[in-house]
């Protein structure tokens, strides 16, 4: 039966698509507005023209827009650094010596001692000690010193000082209004202008004690006067990049182009690029509203695209149109996955096989199953080949070896399924590469190349969606074969409390798991969540295990201190103690459900028969569970599986006849009462689930050999 799909959610879904498509097409427009005159053709150099084309009009040859940019960048990596000369320097550092001059003069004439003097000194920023100053008491010393200061740096200065050494060898050196090529080796730094000063000294000045007294000094005073001119050096570039030439020739109106079985070389490729990127401007500035049509359609067809996942959906899967977070996982993997491609395709260059298209196809075949993996897949090739200006070969390679990860994610179970997918992939993608590659005539070395990008694209997709899984699962509704095969695991805590606490009740969860898994099997229901659900079916009854018989003897019962109504307030409680055990540990919606669900608003038919028969006033509504009923075929499977169970064990001398009467009898009265019509489970299913149930029934109390002692 076709499963009803509320218009609501239909116009959700269009709402959400629309939405979808305004941002894709808004994105691409904006990166791709600069490139709307690129070429559109499919001519490469080596085919056979199977036209004759002519010149319509005069037009220009343009250079390639990567040839021209990397012409561009070498021209401007030709342009020297551009450095000024300072006078103002040179001005200042003379200012600075005879500043210091003045200072010696203004120290030696006061009568202070040579401590204070010391101080002094060093307070002005001269680290002279007071042997060094002795050397400077002698007016004539301090003025040949001063003189030969003057001389040197005026020198140094005279030559320049470059205050950062340059990448380069040469530098184009600006003093004034004339501008001139330098080696800078020609050139002093610091360090060197002092070395030279040094060597200069006369024999005067030929002690140590001179040498620290002009190191310290000229460490103080000098500075460098050639700088580095950030503004003049970026115009150079800028007019160096400007000078590269963009037109490479004009081709007239009436000219041979190619003429037909001519094949064509790469003059002749770029005439034709040159002739159709000539026609979209001709279309664009004479006939603006074509360019406008272009636009709209391209939106159209975007959202033509999206609108297939309802389509799609509504016939194949319509699970992904009710369940609204699952459309919109879908709506988002897909802007992601454009989004990606896009800035692939016109901010980098990389090659587009990079792209982790496997990566959604993965995360979806694990949430959700493979079908909604496949639809996934089927719609994203139509909108990457529009977005890769219809390239139908390397939208091909993508789309076929990522959906190729889901052949081996048709029941997940483990993390080693992700490590399988991606084996799937990289072989799916490295066979299609050299196929088409072989068709093309393509050279090995441009294969291998795509092979390295399209290896690095399958790492992405398989480290993404192994680290993306578990977030993106604790967001939708769903719960993983993964995730569920970890809660099945004995060692949990709500599981191990059971065993400890309630060792009847794990027995008869182990039973109904068993079960509950081979009746899932029989009619295409989760077989891992239907076992899973049933080990925490039961677990609220380790609150108060002593009060359910199958963790107690019927000689001594509970119950018997207790009225039939607070029996029965006692056995419904479970449910709810099993509700909150399982949130308080942050066991998954879908488990949940299984527990507030496994009882449905069934009755308390043995402490309603005994309030009955002790004529007690009562309230019926007090003897049936809260419910709600089972709202999944998982949910309906282990109601029918803990019902099963419970029934058969009672038999006193278990047949396969009377085992299959019990199991019809208990399904029956599930129907009769109402309780699994939310679960969506047919009688059809019911009739296969049962004779599923049996054998394994007859399994459990099948007698053994008596071996004599």
């Amino acid at each position: 039966m076709k499963t009803y799909i509320p218009l609501k959610k239909i116009s959700q879904a269009f709402i959400a698509v629309g939405i979808s498509t305004i941002v894709i097409f808004l994105v691409n427009f904006f990166f791709t507005r600069e490139k709307i005159y690129e070429r559109k053709s499919t001519f490469n150099v080596g085919q056979i023209s199977n036209q004759t084309i002519v010149a319509p009009f005069n037009f220009y040859i343009y250079e390639d827009p990567e040839v021209l940019k990397n012409k561009q960048t070498k021209a401007e990596e030709r342009v020297l650094s551009k450095y000024q000369l300072s006078d103002d320097v040179t001005f200042d550092v003379q200012s600075h010596i005879n500043e210091f001059y003045n200072l010696l003069d203004k120290t030696f004439v006061r009568d202070s001692l040579n401590s204070d003097r010391v101080l002094s000194f060093h307070q002005d920023g001269y680290d002279f000690s007071e042997q060094e100053l002795n050397f400077l008491e002698n007016k004539d010393a301090r003025e040949q010193l001063s003189e030969f200061l003057l001389v040197q740096v005026e020198s140094i200065l005279g030559v320049g000082i470059l205050k950062d050494e340059p990448t380069s060898e040469k530098i184009s050196l600006i003093e004034g209004n004339t501008e001139k090529v330098v080696s800078v080796n020609e050139l002093f730094t610091k360090k060197t202008a002092l070395n030279y000063i040094l060597n200069q000294r006369t024999p005067r000045f030929s002690s140590d004690e001179w040498k620290n007294i002009i190191d310290k000094t000229l460490n103080k005073i000098l500075q460098p006067n050639i700088i580095f001119d950030k503004e003049a050096t970026d115009v150079a570039k800028k007019r160096a990049s400007e000078s590269v030439p963009q037109v490479l020739g004009e081709v007239l109106k009436n000219e041979l182009i190619v003429q037909e079985h001519q094949k064509i070389t790469g003059d002749i490729l770029r005439k034709l690029n040159a002739l159709e990127q000539a026609e979209q401007k001709r279309i664009a500035t004479e006939h603006p509203g074509r360019q406008v049509f272009s636009h709209i359609a391209e939106f159209i067809y975007i959202f033509l695209v999206l609108s297939l996942f309802i389509i799609l959906s509504y016939f194949m899967y319509p699970e992904i149109l009710i369940t609204f977070s699952f459309f919109r996982t879908f709506l988002l993997f897909t802007a992601c996955n454009a989004l990606m491609l896009i800035l692939i395709t016109n901010l980098t260059s990389w090659s587009v096989y990079v792209l982790p298209f496997g990566l959604p196809i993965i995360l979806l075949a694990f949430l959700i199953n493979v079908p909604a993996a496949i639809i996934f897949g089927f719609v994203n090739y139509f909108l990457v080949t529009g977005l890769l200006d219809w390239k139908i070969i390397p939208a091909t390679i993508i789309c076929l070896s990522g959906l190729s990860a889901v052949l081996p994610l048709e029941n997940p179970r483990s993390r080693r399924d992700f490590y399988n997918a991606a084996f799937y992939m990289l072989i799916f993608f490295i066979g299609l590469v050299f196929i088409f590659g072989a068709i093309q005539h393509t050279k090995i070395l441009e294969i291998l190349n795509d092979v390295k990008w399209g290896v690095l694209g399958v790492l992405i997709s398989l480290v993404g969606s192994m680290t993306l899984l578990a977030p993106i699962e604790q967001r939708l509704p769903v719960i993983t074969n993964i995730h569920l095969l970890e809660l099945g695991d004995f060692s949990n805590p709500l599981l191990k409390s059971l065993t400890e606490v309630a060792s009847g009740t794990y027995h008869h969860c182990i039973i109904v798991g068993n079960l509950a898994e081979a009746a899932a099997k029989a009619i295409g229901a989760n077989p891992i969540l239907s076992r899973v659900g049933s080990y925490y079916h039961d677990i609220g009854k380790s609150k108060n295990p002593e009060y359910f018989i199958e963790n107690t003897n019927e000689e001594n019962s509970m119950h018997d201190q207790l009225t039939p109504h607070q029996s029965a307030q006692v056995v419904k409680k479970h449910v709810e103690d099993g509700v909150k055990l399982a949130r308080d540990q942050h066991i998954p919606k879908a488990i949940v459900d299984i527990i507030q669900q496994h009882h449905g608003t069934s009755q308390i038919s043995f402490f309603l028969n005994e309030a009955l028969e002790k004529a007690e006033k009562i309230d019926e509504k007090d003897f049936h569970y809260n419910g709600p009923k089972p709202q999944s075929k998982e949910a309906a499977i282990v109601m029918i599986a803990d019902i099963v169970e419970s029934t058969t064990k009672s038999l006193d001398e278990p047949t396969v006849e009377e085992i299959e009467n019990t199991v019809k009898k208990s399904i029956k009265r599930l129907i009769d009462t109402d309780q699994l019509s939310e679960s969506g489970i047919s009688l059809k299913e019911l009739k296969t689930l049962q004779q599923s149930m049996i054998p394994i029934l007859l399994g459990i109390y099948q007698k053994r050999i008596a071996y004599p002692e």
